[in-house]
């Protein structure tokens, strides 16, 4: 480098930092016309520099604002601090944590907002403190929590499924006094109980409550569906409808999801016909509740007519609709719809070719479940997993090809289960292999406890061999009387 060059290359590095010490200038400016307005003034939301800060999208302005408040001192001041905490957690994208509780242990007497918010986003991340022992740290301070503190406390109990610290904190919330017409301090108390599974709590939460609000009432209905209660939870949902209230699009989720369990097609359309008096739109995740609830009812034509409607389909909703054509004996409609999904450049994953090689069982094309099994890896980056294996072993043994489908079970990279063990026991009693039968029996009451459907496949293998002492043998494993058939069901009303 010669020396002219050398000049120019000290100027224009001279040049920039005197513009970048300009623009900082001109920037707080901007913001008052001296250091004195920024730290006199009110800190209220009117505040030039915090009206920055509410604007701020990226974390470069926030780290500029952040040095401006505490060279201007006004971060000394807990409401300005705070409302960066906030803005740190909720407009920063994506929400920087750790950065936030830093900043929280900058805060020199946080406040119980301040605490609140640090709380609430202890309950997202394991890198910071957990939430309760934020909680006794506001304690130690002498503040007084509130009832967003116990909304955010319960959360994070819910979240973990911390049932004894969940009990712990509702006993904080009568020692301090929070009215129980706190429907949101008691409507996260009924989803903290009924996701640890003390629905019993939960209700007892729920009727002592004077006015029960929408959540409320999407909280007791989802702690009932959640953990099997499903007609339970059907009754309370009506209950709701009778008093006037307005389903969330949670909560009629929820109902759709029980009325799918149940086959409670009468159910369903009721529901179906609230959605539409509320004039609800058939988002993503409602509209896919109603074609599941009326594929698994039987209603495949319905399930069809709502999909169309569906203005924006996610994965999922194609998932459902392809298992529902398959589950429906439409299989072949099933594998057209999945070649529809590939034009709208959707990605398949797991749970489309479980879908799609059902369909194809269930309409005995035998190639074409060949040629999906083999693009699983080859062309979509999806890994067979045991069920997409119980496709493929189910698919042979309906065709009569039990060979291939114990090649299947013989060269498959994962332990079988029972339930493609019960499969192939099925092809065994279907076409008459009692010798193979048996063999597959034996397996499968390794698998699961005798006094099970396993010991009577394979006495019903040695009884089609004819040997009838050994099925006696088998049989008499039950010594609680409980041995037999478990009882039929129909998937169509």
């Amino acid at each position: 480098m010669n020396l002219a060059s050398g000049f120019a290359s000290t100027f224009y590095k001279l040049k920039s930092h005197y513009l970048l010490f300009q623009n900082l200038t001109t920037f707080k400016e901007t913001l008052g016309k001296s250091e004195k307005s920024l730290t006199r003034s009110l800190p209220n939301l009117d505040n030039p520099l915090l009206l920055k800060l509410e604007r701020c999208q990226n974390l470069n302005q926030f780290n500029q604002i952040h040095c401006l408040m505490i060279t201007t001192g006004l971060y000394q001041d807990t409401f300005a601090a705070s409302r960066l905490l906030l803005i740190s957690l909720s407009s920063l994208k994506p929400p920087n944590i750790c950065l936030s509780y830093l900043t929280f242990l900058q805060i020199q007497n946080p406040d119980v907002f301040s605490y609140n918010i640090i709380i609430k986003a202890s309950a997202q991340t394991t890198r910071l403190p957990n939430s309760l022992h934020l909680y006794n740290r506001l304690l130690r301070r002498g503040l007084c929590p509130n009832e967003y503190t116990f909304c955010f406390l319960l959360t994070s109990c819910a979240q973990n499924f911390f049932l004894q610290e969940g009990k712990q904190v509702h006993a904080q919330f009568i020692k301090h006094s929070v009215s129980s017409n706190s429907i949101f301090a008691n409507t996260s108390l009924i989803s903290m109980y009924g996701k640890c599974g003390e629905i019993d709590e939960a209700l007892q939460v729920f009727e002592e409550m004077p006015e029960k609000g929408e959540a409320s009432w999407g909280a007791i209905v989802d702690s009932y569906i959640s953990h099997g209660f499903l007609m339970e939870g059907l009754l309370l949902f009506a209950k709701l409808r009778s008093y006037c209230v307005k389903a969330t699009n949670a909560t009629l989720v929820t109902a759709l999801c029980a009325c799918a369990k149940l086959q409670y097609l009468k159910c369903g359309k009721t529901i179906h016909g609230h959605i539409e008096v509320l004039g609800l739109e058939l988002n993503v995740t409602l509209g896919t509740s109603l074609v599941d609830m009326y594929s698994k009812c039987g209603e495949i034509d319905l399930a069809s007519e709502i999909f169309s409607q569906i203005p924006t389909k996610s994965v999922a909703s194609w998932n459902c609709m392809i298992h529902g054509l398959a589950m429906n004996g439409r299989g072949i409609v099933a594998v057209d719809l999945f070649k529809e999904m590939l034009l709208f450049g959707l990605k398949p994953n797991s749970a489309t070719f479980v879908g799609l090689l059902q369909a194809c069982s269930h309409t005995g094309l035998v190639d074409d479940a060949l040629v999906y099994f083999s693009s699983m890896t080859n062309s979509h980056d999806v890994h067979p997993s045991v069920r997409h294996y119980g496709c493929m072993v189910d698919l042979y043994c309906r065709a009569g090809r039990l060979e291939k489908a114990i090649e299947v079970i013989r060269t498959m990279s994962i332990k079988p289960d029972i339930v493609i063990w019960g499969a192939l026991s099925g092809g065994c009693r279907k076409y008459g292999h009692a010798k193979l039968g048996e063999l597959v029996g034996v397996q499968m009451l390794k698998l699961e406890p005798p006094r099970t459907s396993c010991a009577l496949n394979l006495s019903d293998m040695y009884a089609m061999d004819g040997r009838w002492d050994d099925m006696m043998s088998v049989r008499s494993m039950d010594f609680d009387g409980s041995f037999g058939r478990e009882g039929g069901f129909s998937t169509l009303t």
